[in-house]
């Protein structure tokens, strides 16, 4: 049932009251720690850094059980963070939203709308980008559009990640063992410390995640498990000291049998459910299939399906979720003088992917498809920082360069066994509908940005930036209806260019050492390119660029000796030609089409707020608070013409919400350490919650009422063997059903979810040294 407002209300009061009633009765003695930040691509305190940001040291995403990014979207306000609302992108490729802004898809041309950095370097594709949290050192969530600084597709927001260092003067290392619920065993190292002390330094870490599984396919196939590999290490050099080189690489290699969904319901009503090709195919195929599949005579293809548990899933097609992913990079920063600082970032990246999904979740193959996905990219950026004017003034140059090359292809089967059986006098051509579909992209894009910051007065600061930006997509596009031989659409190849100036303007004020009060504008913007299509006429329908403009009001303060910090914002963004990718009923085969095309605009407003406080020695406890109200406030024709699975015209309306949107998004928690005569215990709790949201546009069933999580961790920091460290770790522990895809198929009348995990239980023993 969806949670009722003043519920809503009556947890958030509770919330900030307990933190605030500890907050009073802080000690001298404690404090809330000093965190640092790269939001704007320099080191700076983040009490002192005039953009909304959530950020994460490794203690802290490990005190809260955080192993794998998404996990991040649950202690963060307004991020929406989980693997891909296209599922046929496996479980690793990432749909992220901050602030109602985002997309859930992974195939070329769609880019993301919240941008991943790892140590500088931006991730043009999706898939992969939910990694494994081991030898992370920090990782940042900036809210907003990050159009000047960040600017590739940072139209939402962007994820900074940043990894440790390698250190030039002490030798340090990590072992880790994890054992957990549904087989997880995981295990990792690391070691890091001076070759050449003071001068050349190396680290290198492993990380190997294994787990059986959470969910079942018919053929008593584990789904959802996970068999990972990651390796991670880098050299760094500083043969003077204004010179700091550093060698970057990581490798990691998955092969799972990927994210598992199920049958809700197989709708029979109303019309035009059972479509007249389920019919078909039961009349013609069924008993041809289910000797072929070996499933019980006269099974059909209608509710027996259907799954009670949603863990259990009668799928029997598809079912592998692998990639190779692989980079690196070279940053270097040069020390020209106290007023200049040169950085250059270079980098390669490459992926391989193939995917497996049976989407009907049925044995049948109604709807299932199979990618295969190669895509490496290049970059150069250079920077040019300082200070000028007696510190009163500080800046930043900086010039960007990326190429991204790209293929995929595309294998689905659409109501398979149809044109195998039915009698050669009935065919008829749209009996025919398993697609084979190839995509190619090759995408440059170069920039000049610069932002600076000038002290009117010891309280008073102006910011002022901006970034041009010179976008190139070549797009190549096919479609093969396999069974038939025929090209529906020939190679078809389009090209398009984009020129986009988004700037940002800012003033800061701190009237006190303790509070610094912000207000921003900033633009964002994200290119377009072009929709799937079966017809010839249409082959490569193209989409235009998204923009948005966000007016930003916040505040950084800290209160009594900093034992509370409490930083707040509010934001009002225009959001243009929002582009979604939708799901289609194709009008020649009758096969499920996902398309991009461009929705219309919306109008966004909200806040968020964070509070750290430490009452009293030992005890820490947090709250954060997010609400977003998205709304569309104009519709394409395109987005009017969308049908819901009851047949519904206008089924998207001018004042509907935007999906993938909570209204509410809540997180606290408390933790306490208590000093005992054999070690340290901690012993932590959390809670996070999500308001109501659709999942899916224009589609009813795909409603998701708020939901609660609950995750708790004890940890033993033994005396007697310094270093070591025993934790006892539990997620979701009420056991929600929550989902991050839950949608009806046109074509089939298939009601589907894809959950998220289940309740986890995991023991680790991690010993530094």
């Amino acid at each position: 049932m969806p949670t009722s407002n003043s519920a809503r209300a009556k947890l958030l009061m509770a919330t900030t009251a307990l933190v605030l009633s500890f907050a009073g009765q802080a000690l001298a003695q404690t404090e809330v720690a000093e965190v640092v930040v790269t939001s704007e691509r320099r080191e700076t305190k983040l009490q002192d850094t005039p953009v909304s940001v959530s950020a994460f040291s490794q203690e802290t995403m490990a005190a809260r059980g955080a192993t794998n990014l998404q996990d991040l979207g649950n202690f963060t306000p307004n991020l929406e963070l989980h693997q891909t609302n296209r599922p046929a992108g496996g479980g690793s490729a990432y749909a992220g939203y901050i602030r109602g802004v985002g997309t859930g898809d992974f195939q070329f041309p769609t880019d993301p709308g919240v941008g991943v950095y790892v140590d500088d370097v931006y991730l043009a594709r999706a898939v992969g980008g939910l990694m494994s949290l081991d030898d992370i050192e920090r990782a940042e969530v900036l809210k907003g559009p990050q159009g000047a600084l960040f600017g590739r597709n940072t139209i939402g927001g962007a994820i900074n990640i940043v990894t440790e260092k390698p250190d030039l003067s002490e030798v340090s290392g990590v072992l880790k063992a994890r054992v957990g619920s549904y087989g997880r065993t995981d295990f990792g190292l690391a070691i890091n410390g001076p070759i050449i002390e003071g001068r050349l330094a190396g680290k290198l870490s492993a990380s190997f995640l294994n787990s059986d599984g959470w969910s079942k396919r018919y053929d008593g196939q584990n789904g959802n498990n996970e068999h990972r590999i990651v390796f991670r290490t880098a050299l760094r050099y500083v043969p003077a000291d204004n010179l700091d080189v550093q060698f970057n690489a990581d490798y990691s290699e998955q092969n799972n049998v990927g994210p598992q969904g199920y049958l809700i319901r197989y709708l029979t009503s109303p019309a035009p459910f059972p479509p007249a090709k389920a019919a078909r195919f039961n009349t013609y195929a069924a008993a041809a299939e289910n000797q072929r599949l070996g499933l019980p005579a006269g099974s059909l293809y209608d509710n027996r399906w259907a799954s009670s548990d949603p863990y259990q899933s009668n799928a029997l097609q598809g079912g592998y979720d692998n990639y190779q992913i692989g980079g690196a990079s070279v940053v270097a920063t040069w020390d020209v003088s106290e007023a200049l600082t040169v950085k250059s970032v270079t980098a390669f990246r490459g992926v391989s992917a193939k995917i497996g999904v049976d989407g009907d979740q049925t044995p049948y193959s109604m709807q299932t498809s199979q990618t295969e996905l190669y895509d490496h990219q290049y970059s150069q950026e250079l920077q040019f920082s300082g200070s000028a004017l007696d510190d009163r003034l500080k800046y930043l140059v900086g010039l960007y360069a990326f190429q991204e090359n790209g293929s995929s292809k595309l294998y689905t089967e659409s109501f398979h066994g149809i044109w195998e059986n039915v009698p050669l006098a009935l065919r008829i051509n749209s009996d025919a509908a398993d697609t084979f579909t190839y995509f190619y992209m090759k995408a440059k894009s170069y920039a000049i940005f610069t932002q600076e910051s000038f002290a009117l007065t010891p309280q008073i600061e102006l910011t002022v930036g901006g970034r041009y930006n010179w976008d190139e997509k070549d797009y190549a596009f096919s479609v093969r209806f396999t069974q038939r031989g025929v090209a529906q659409v020939p190679f078809s190849r389009d090209n398009q260019t984009w020129e986009s100036f988004t700037p940002k303007a800012g003033i800061n004020w701190r009237p006190a050492d303790n509070i610094l009060i912000y207000a921003s504008y900033q633009e964002g913007f994200k290119s377009g390119g072009w929709g799937s299509s079966n017809s010839p006429l249409s082959p490569t329908p193209r989409y235009q660029p998204e923009t948005i403009s966000t007016w930003e009001l916040g505040a950084k303060t800290d209160w009594f000796n900093r034992r509370l910090t409490a930083n707040v914002a509010v934001f009002q963004s225009d959001y243009k030609e929002i582009q979604f990718t939708v799901q289609k009923v194709d009008p020649v085969t009758g096969a499920n089409l996902r398309t991009t095309q461009n929705s219309g605009d919306a109008d966004i407003q909200g806040f968020e707020a964070e509070f750290v406080a430490v009452p009293t020695d030992g005890m820490t406890l947090n709250l954060g608070v997010g609400y977003v109200d998205a709304k569309f406030n104009r519709l394409t024709p395109q987005a009017r013409a969308i049908l819901d699975p009851f047949n519904r015209p206008n089924a998207v309306k001018i004042g509907d919400s935007l999906p993938q949107v909570p209204d509410w998004s809540v997180n606290g928690g408390a933790q306490y350490v208590f000093q005992l005569a054999a070690g340290d215990l901690t012993v932590r709790g959390d809670a996070s919650y999500k308001g109501d949201q659709f999942l899916t546009l224009g589609d009813p069933t795909s409603f998701q009422a708020g939901y609660t999580l609950y995750n708790a961790a004890i940890t033993f920091a033994p005396n007697a063997v310094p270093g070591l460290e025993l934790s006892l770790n539990g997620t979701n522990l009420s056991d929600e059903v929550y989902y991050a895809y839950h949608a009806t198929l046109p074509p089939t009348g298939q009601e589907v979810g894809l959950p998220v995990q289940p309740r986890l239980v995991y023991a680790t023993a991690k010993f530094q040294f």
